[in-house]
């Protein structure tokens, strides 16, 4: 990543496996890239992969997908990581590695899951806009059918990654058509996804929406998903408001309250154990030609499942099929379906908080922007309350002024000359990119080579974008440990979950703190808070 200078004044800187696994591994190496040049890279993956202890195996493909250059042995070992958090449940240390392979390979169909399932979140918040959404899922979806197994995982444990991305993908898409009532191409997505998984309330709540409205309803199986959801969420805050629409919209669409509570007896006893597919209700009907056909149909379509002797269907079961559905009558619409999972976010690991060090005497302080932020929108709220900050420095407190985008430019190196600070923070330009991880590695090493006291901060102004960096996210950790930094973040229109967490564990980890704000507004109360908390009296 090259370094620039801005005009202004600026300072030079310096810039053991089991013999016979590690045979078995070797063996599930293609001959193409045994031949490779880069002989010691396959070498340094193959021994990370014969790991037998996980956590072991987990540490060595981390640190190789770290050090390797660019190829696919690099999306290997990434495709790797992200299946070892999926197993483990960690889908928040998956979404960040997610993020790094979909810098290295773009069009990777584990990245795009594991991108589409998170921005998926942000379709009802209004952060994420359905075209482009839908637009991303179907790229995945179309590249899955090329997605070939990592060298060293096992053909299980393949088809398992596959099938999970598949099921991102296939819902992200389907809520994507949900959101734009195209309710047509939306069963066919979220069919696709519940083929393979059937127990998420929040997928088959969707689902029951798509096949109640639109053309060729079928109310049937969109009663019985409803049903369904009210179980799959009971004693959930979203599945207390689910039950609420699901009966007010069976009565309104002409049942009776004691029907609807035989649906929903009837649905307890399958809701978490049966899927769709094998339950007796009538298929959806093929889409029209058009708009929503062709581009279900370009979908990757499930594979199968496997023939498996249908079980006995309890009572209840039996019961339903004598249950009538409320006949059709002309009443007035039902209200919207609520937006009960708006503020639903990915489920992140639990961050481990770093006490603050008691820091005492003066500050050298880095202040790194990302460029973006100081658009029209932003800039006066950012600029101007930075600057503000840096007037309430001591004499002797130092400060540099670093900014980010696709290239990293010192404004100022360190100086307590707030003057010139100053000039550096009012001569920001708004460019396009950032790389957030190769900014904090320089910015962290540079405060720890020439930084005059020990009492070291980085405040970052960011909106947890990582795009085209070439540093990962280990080496991003092993860098700020070893600089002995505090770090204090600002997340501005912060839209990405991952965003957030990569943010919350800069902060964190090393005794710093974060706050997110989505108003210009909001900025100046952000940074006195900051300040106060770095030893800088900003209050007046």
């Amino acid at each position: 990543m090259a370094l620039k200078r801005s005009k202004a004044r600026c300072t030079t800187f310096a810039g053991p496996a089991s013999p016979v696994f590690l045979l078995l591994v070797l063996a599930t190496i293609p001959v193409a890239l045994a031949q490779s040049p880069r002989g010691n890279e396959l070498s340094q993956y193959t021994n990370a992969v014969a790991r037998v202890d996980p956590m072991d195996r987990l540490v060595q493909l981390e640190r190789f997908a770290v050090h390797a250059g660019p190829g696919p042995l690099r999306s290997d070992a990434l495709e790797f990581v992200i299946w070892e958090y999926l197993r483990q449940g960690k889908v928040g240390h998956a979404l960040v590695w997610a993020d790094t392979l979909a810098n290295t390979d773009k069009n990777n169909p584990v990245a795009m899951a594991l991108l589409s399932n998170d921005a998926r979140n942000g379709l009802e918040r209004g952060t994420t806009k359905p075209k482009r959404l839908l637009a991303m899922a179907s790229h995945g979806l179309d590249a899955l059918s090329q997605l070939s197994r990592p060298p060293g995982m096992s053909e299980a444990d393949f088809v398992e990654l596959e099938r999970r991305a598949n099921v991102m993908l296939s819902d992200a898409a389907g809520a994507a058509e949900l959101q734009m009532k195209d309710y047509v191409a939306a069963r066919i997505y979220l069919h696709n996804a519940a083929a393979e998984q059937s127990d998420s309330a929040r997928d088959v709540y969707a689902m029951a929406l798509a096949d109640l409205d639109g053309p060729d309803r079928d109310r049937r199986e969109g009663y019985w998903c409803l049903a369904r959801a009210v179980t799959l969420s009971r004693g959930t805050p979203e599945g207390r408001e689910i039950a609420r629409y699901a009966r007010a919209r069976y009565v309104k669409d002409g049942g009776s309250t004691s029907d609807w509570n035989q649906f929903l007896a009837a649905a307890a006893p399958v809701a978490t154990s049966t899927p769709i597919a094998s339950l007796d209700l009538p298929q959806p009907a093929p889409p029209p030609p058009g708009r929503s056909a062709q581009r279900a149909t370009s979908a990757r379509i499930a594979r199968p499942p496997a023939t498996v002797e249908k079980p006995a269907q309890p009572t209840t079961m039996a019961a339903t099929r004598t249950l009538g559905l409320p006949a059709i009558q002309r009443t007035p619409p039902v209200k919207p379906a609520p937006s009960v999972w708006s503020d639903t976010e990915t489920s992140l690991p639990a961050i481990v908080r770093k006490r603050a060090p008691v820091t005492v005497g003066p500050i050298s302080l880095g202040i790194l922007v990302e460029t973006s932020l100081a658009g029209r929108r932003n800039r006066s709220a950012v600029v101007d309350s930075l600057i503000d900050m840096l007037r309430h420095m001591s004499n002797q407190d130092e400060a540099f002024v670093l900014t980010y985008d696709h290239n990293l430019v010192f404004a100022e190196d360190l100086t307590n000359d707030p003057q010139q600070l100053e000039q550096a923070l009012q001569g920001i330009k708004p460019q396009k990119g950032a790389v957030l991880d190769d900014a904090i590695t320089f910015a962290a090493g540079h405060l720890a080579r020439i930084a005059r006291y020990p009492n070291r901060v980085l405040l970052l102004i960011s909106d947890g974008r990582n795009a085209d960096s070439r540093t990962s996210p280990l080496q991003t950790s092993a860098e700020i440990n070893a600089a002995g930094v505090r770090i204090y973040c600002i997340g501005v229109d912060v839209s990405q979950s991952y965003g957030r967490y990569r943010l919350q564990l800069l902060s964190s980890s090393t005794g710093g703190q974060s706050r997110f704000i989505s108003d210009p507004a909001q900025f100046r109360k952000a940074t006195e808070g900051m300040a106060q908390n770095m030893g800088i009296d900003f209050r007046f």
